[in-house]
């Protein structure tokens, strides 16, 4: 039995043996255990870009949109009554007529016969003119015979300009007056029966031929001003102030553009006017520009009505500002701007001016300030910056360590 026992209390013995080596080693290790201190993390600041910026003259541009119209159209209408006998072979739609070319003419028969009388008429009035003349100058001589032989001759005013023929004098003279303006009238008459273009245009319809019987008011076609297009701008109210509704506004440069076979072409325009009320839907201010000579050639540039345009306005008084782009302003209205400390300032902007890409501050930035181009997930006044590419206080280069967030690309 005992020898049964006798492994059992072997293995006993090693296990106590093992166990106390390892109760020993452990209070070995505790005793030289070496704490650790947890220290400070130096603040190195937030890794930035950062842009300078410059305050300089800046053109304020104006710009809007709008359609081509026409400046002016006209219906053509007969001044005389006949028979339409002859018709520009250049009146059809979209032909380009100049001022003063002839469009149609109308039977002149009748007129040139009243012309003709009323010349014959003015030469009648004319020799009898000359007679009554003749007459006053015979009766004038007589007189003064008279006055010699007789003692008594006395004669008044009145009495005196009977004797000399004077009334009926006036009276031929007003003859030939009115004969003079009958002929006048009939040279009108006359030239009313050939139709001409009142101004450089373009035809837009025609409703004769050759043929018809037309009278007075009737409508033979209508024309298009091609000299000059309109452009109507919608702008805001406060776009308006930058260009002197009491200077010379046809004097403020202005310019369309429009595309057209594949480009953009660009034709310069004048103010001619700002509407005096604002319209009812979305109270904006409209704005008319001329565009002079818009279907010159060549053809594949002209400006065609109903073509939407884009306009630009300049306004002529330059503004002193910062030119900042948009995306370096952040809530609405505020720069970070890295100080000569390299600490965050958070400005508050003027922006009186701003475009598309920029905005074009008047207060809140200063001439050489440094404008923080990176995004600050977390900005506050004072927080301390690392501009990216300059030398720090323990004398290395402050590089993009690839935390955080970058510039906007």
């Amino acid at each position: 039995m005992s020898s049964k026992i006798k492994p059992f209390i072997i293995q006993g013995l090693i296990a106590i043996i093992i166990l106390a080596v390892g109760i020993f080693c452990y209070k070995m290790f505790l005793s030289d255990k070496v704490v650790a201190k947890r220290g400070q993390r130096p603040d190195t600041g937030i890794l930035v870009e950062v842009v300078p910026v410059t305050k300089k003259e800046h053109t304020v541009v104006i710009t809007g949109t709008g359609q081509a119209e026409a400046s002016r159209t006209q219906n053509l209408k007969s001044e005389a009554n006949g028979r339409v006998i002859w018709i520009s072979d250049r009146f059809y739609p979209g032909a380009r007529l100049k001022k003063g070319e002839v469009i149609a003419k109308i039977n002149t028969e009748d007129y040139a016969i009243k012309l003709a009388n009323a010349k014959i008429q003015l030469r009648q009035k004319e020799v009898s003119l000359m007679l009554e003349e003749a007459r006053g100058r015979a009766a004038s001589s007589e007189l003064d015979t008279l006055k010699k032989t007789m003692t008594d001759t006395t004669l008044s005013d009145d009495e005196a300009a009977l004797v000399k023929r004077q009334p009926q004098l006036q009276s031929a003279i007003a003859d030939v007056e009115l004969a003079k303006n009958n002929l006048k009238q009939a040279q009108l008459d006359y030239n009313r029966s050939i139709v001409k273009c009142p101004y450089d245009a373009i035809v837009q319809t025609t409703n004769i031929s050759i043929g018809d019987y037309i009278s007075g008011g009737t409508q033979l076609g209508s024309i298009i001003a091609s000299d000059e297009f309109w452009v109507y701008l919608s702008l805001n109210p406060a776009n308006v102030a930058w260009f002197n509704l009491s200077s010379q506004l046809s004097e403020i440069k202005a310019e369309v553009r429009y595309d057209i076979g594949g480009k953009t072409i660009t034709k310069p325009a004048q103010i001619r006017s700002v509407q005096p009320a604002v319209e009812s839907l979305g109270r904006m201010v409209q704005v008319l520009l001329a565009v002079q000579d818009p279907m010159s050639e060549p053809v594949n540039e002209a400006l065609f009505i109903g073509a939407f345009v884009h306009a630009s306005i300049y306004a002529p008084d330059p503004l002193d500002s910062i030119e900042l782009p948009r995306a370096y302003v952040r809530e609405g209205n505020l720069a970070y701007v890295c100080t000569s400390d390299n600490k965050l300032s958070i400005r508050n902007l003027t922006t009186p001016y701003r475009t598309d890409d920029n905005v074009y501050v008047t207060d809140g930035l200063q001439d050489g300030d440094r404008v923080v181009t990176t995004m600050i997930s977390s900005p506050v006044e004072g927080r301390k910056l690392r501009v990216k590419g300059e030398t720090d206080v323990v004398g290395t280069v402050s590089e993009d360590t690839g935390r955080g967030f970058g510039p906007p690309r």
